[in-house]
């Protein structure tokens, strides 16, 4: 097991090392990911130096911008979210960034290794110990909100910090004071091994054109090493379109025989929002949760139904498949005192799993709103599960249920480029989530759940439910490897995908106010062994238990 300490200091061993010469922002030798031990001064001159302010409750830093960096280059350095560049212009009003003359941006806009500098820097008595981060108040304004917002990534954390540190709600911290944040709610980046960040390297053409390079390993072919890893597409005609542009771009005359070695450019553009963070949330929280499985509620939606069958192989239909899995994972849930909520149903099928390799197809499924409504458009379906979703979560809370013990498990089957197989889950991301959600048209009012229409979002929920939706689905997908089980072996775990180029995520967890929220894509529909596996009542059985396992 990894001590606390140990813990800790893992995020001392992975930074984003990156280093351009002059002729342009980004020319020459360029930035490059690398894995050089951090915290000698001469390794902090080289990352570049900064300087945390703190003032009226919130972090900025004052970055220094490097011989030849431009706006993308000094992102990709510093960001948790480099293709949002354009932010930092628009701080600074769009002008040139110089060598030492320093820019502020917000704490939030930095990646993890920046934030923890800034963090070492502003509070230099902080230290660690065996039961949490022990902070010292070293600045007037701080408030307990902000010191939950900084070190476990959530205010609302704030009442258990209280609690820790024996303290009444609304009573006043006062300097020199030390403040201990528990172990179970400090944010990963303080807790936990950061992630390696891909090996690429940035550089820039004669038109001022800026691209990643990727050199090719033994064995690795360019769908899988390079589309997939770095550009987030993985439906088959995404794929198979960014090969043929990633072909003409790199001059390759046969992408079946790529020499060892090679180096692809890969247009800054092309590369998916999340290749810098792996598809985390830019905060990560690791949430303590209830053991009780009388505790434990569950939402549980089977994908597709009625006229809309999802993806087809064959005769064989997503949504029948998923449908059972729904069902096995019910009863297990509902054998070890769990409760259990279906948004789907069918009335042929009923509530008992089927041993069959083949499911045959009906179309009488239904929604299980108020009242039922049989699917009979595929649009109004997605529609509709969301209001269903959040009309059972705000009636548990009206039961007084904790918010962190109510979870939605989306059950899908994926129709994916055929080289890649195993499990991938969806959670919410913040950024791809509105204010609000209201499905247009006069339908809606006919059922009790979406009556309403409207259901808003504040961002204190959005990261939450980011957070603990990206915690869950890490176990979902930790516990298909303990058994066995095939997962992506690019990013599992997904904010988001590309369709025709634009970012995707499925509306019931992007619009779902439950705080732990995933699509589970269980197989991969167009890869034979995926299928076969799927044919298996057993596997759809070991699927539903390990569902349970997850949750319980």
């Amino acid at each position: 097991m990894i001590s606390h300490h140990a813990r800790i200091s893992a995020w001392l061993i992975f930074l984003l090392f990156i280093v351009c010469i002059s002729g342009g922002s980004c020319a020459g030798s360029a930035p490059r990911y690398t894995e050089p031990g951090y915290g000698t001064l001469q390794h902090q001159e080289n990352e570049g130096r900064i300087i945390p302010h703190f003032h009226g409750a919130q972090i900025t830093v004052d970055v220094y911008p490097q011989k030849g960096e431009g706006y993308i280059d000094l992102a990709v350095r510093i960001s948790y979210t480099p293709k949002r560049w354009k932010k930092l212009r628009d701080w600074n009003k769009g002008r040139i960034l110089q060598t030492g003359q320093k820019i502020n941006v917000p704490f939030e806009f930095l990646n993890t290794r920046y934030r923890t500098m800034a963090i070492k820097q502003l509070f230099p008595k902080d230290e660690i110990t065996s039961k949490g981060w022990l902070h010292v108040v070293s600045y007037k304004g701080e408030t307990m909100w902000f010191i939950a917002d900084a070190f476990t990534g959530e205010g609302e954390q704030y009442a258990a910090i209280q609690k820790a540190n024996n303290k009444k709600d609304g009573e006043s911290i006062s300097l020199d004071e030390k403040i201990l944040i528990p172990f179970d709610i400090l944010s990963s980046e303080f807790s936990e091994v950061l992630p390696e960040h891909p090996e690429l390297t940035f550089v820039r053409d004669s038109d001022g054109h800026i691209y990643a390079e990727y050199e090719l390993k033994g064995g690795e072919a360019l769908y899988s090493a390079v589309v997939i890893r770095f550009t987030g597409r993985i439906e088959p005609d995404d794929v198979n379109s960014m090969v043929e542009k990633l072909i003409r771009i790199n001059n390759i005359s046969d992408p079946r025989s790529i020499r060892t070695g090679t180096k692809i450019k890969i247009p800054f553009n092309d590369l998916s929002d999340d290749f810098a963070n792996s598809g985390q949330p830019d905060r990560t929280v690791t949430v303590t949760r209830d053991k009780t499985s009388s505790g434990i509620y569950v939402i549980l939606d089977a994908g597709h139904g009625g006229s809309d069958p999802g993806t087809i192989v064959g005769n064989l239909t997503e949504d029948e498949y998923a449908y059972d899995i729904v069902i096995r994972t019910k009863h297990e849930l509902e054998r070890k005192g769990a409760k259990v909520f279906l948004t789907v149903s069918d009335s042929n099928d009923g509530m008992t799993p089927r041993n069959n390799s083949h499911l045959i197809n009906g179309r009488q499924e239904s929604l299980n709103t108020n009242p039922r409504w049989v699917i009979n458009d595929s649009r109004i379906s997605v529609n509709m599960r969301v209001y269903l979703v959040n009309s059972i979560y705000q009636k548990l809370l009206k039961q007084g249920v904790k918010p962190k013990n109510i979870y939605l498990i989306s059950i899908h089957l994926d129709s994916l480029h055929p080289s890649i197989r195993g499990a991938m889950v969806y959670y919410p991301d913040v950024d791809m989530r509105k204010g609000q959600f209201r499905a247009p048209g006069s339908f809606y009012r006919h059922f009790q759940e979406s009556k309403a229409r409207t259901i808003k979002y504040n961002l204190a929920e959005n990261r939450r439910a980011a957070s603990y939706s990206y915690d869950f689905g890490r176990e979902i997908i930790r516990l298909f490897q303990k058994n066995d089980m095939p997962i992506h072996k690019i990013r599992p775990i997904r904010p988001f995908v590309y369709r025709n180029n634009s970012k995707w995520a499925p509306a019931i967890v992007r619009y779902s106010k439950v705080p732990n929220s995933i699509l589970l894509e269980v197989v991969n529909m167009s890869n034979k062994n995926d299928l076969n596996l799927l044919k298996d009542h057993r596997f759809r059985q070991k699927t539903a238990k390990t569902i349970t396992e997850a949750i319980l």
